[in-house]
């Protein structure tokens, strides 16, 4: 895929993946899907490109925009996520689906859902991003989008490569692959 902009890049497929992580979840029947990440700015960043994402695949679905289930956290921490998730539960509002901003986060979540009672995937199915090593390991594992990290370097040697060889070179914009890992936490 590639984007128009002044300046050549390789990025995270962050609306893209986030879109499908919360399009997976409408899939296993889920309709009160939380999103828990970073706070809300004017600025384009991971944090605003994946609540786009969430947002497009809820639209797409028909499912409206509860702003109660937009959750903002200070840090992208375990405990951040941990507090998060209990936040949710202890407001009241029903969830049967949580998408987290990285696996970080979600594995703060699924120890805040335990915290307070629920179980994964039975009550909540939850999905994170970044396939770190841990998401695998944690009881039930944790789904996840996975970016190809691989893709995304070899291209980024590429662009340096044309930059060297070629200044004036037209820009190039790549949006990695990725792929959804899918594990116990969202079966």
């Amino acid at each position: 895929m590639s984007r128009t902009s002044a300046a050549a890049y390789v990025a995270m497929p962050n609306e893209e993946g986030t879109k499908a992580a919360t399009n997976h979840l409408a899939d296993r029947g889920c309709r009160r899907i939380a999103i828990v990440t970073g706070r809300a700015s004017d600025d384009v960043n991971m944090v605003t490109r994946r609540r786009c994402g969430y947002l497009a695949a809820l639209a797409e679905r028909g499912i409206g925009v509860d702003p109660a289930l937009l959750f903002s956290l200070d840090d992208a921490s375990m405990e951040a996520g941990r507090e998060a998730a209990r936040s949710l539960v202890d407001s009241g509002h029903e969830i049967d689906g949580v998408v987290a901003v990285t696996d970080t986060v979600a594995l703060g979540v699924l120890r805040g859902l335990a915290d307070r009672g629920l179980r994964v995937p039975e009550d909540v199915r939850l999905i994170g991003f970044d396939d770190i090593p841990e998401s695998g390991f944690t009881v039930p594992s944790l789904s996840t989008v996975a970016p190809d990290h691989r893709w995304m370097a070899e291209r980024a040697v590429e662009l340096v490569a044309q930059r060297i060889r070629a200044p004036l070179r037209p820009t190039v914009q790549y949006i990695a692959p990725f792929e959804l890992m899918i594990r116990e936490s969202t079966r």
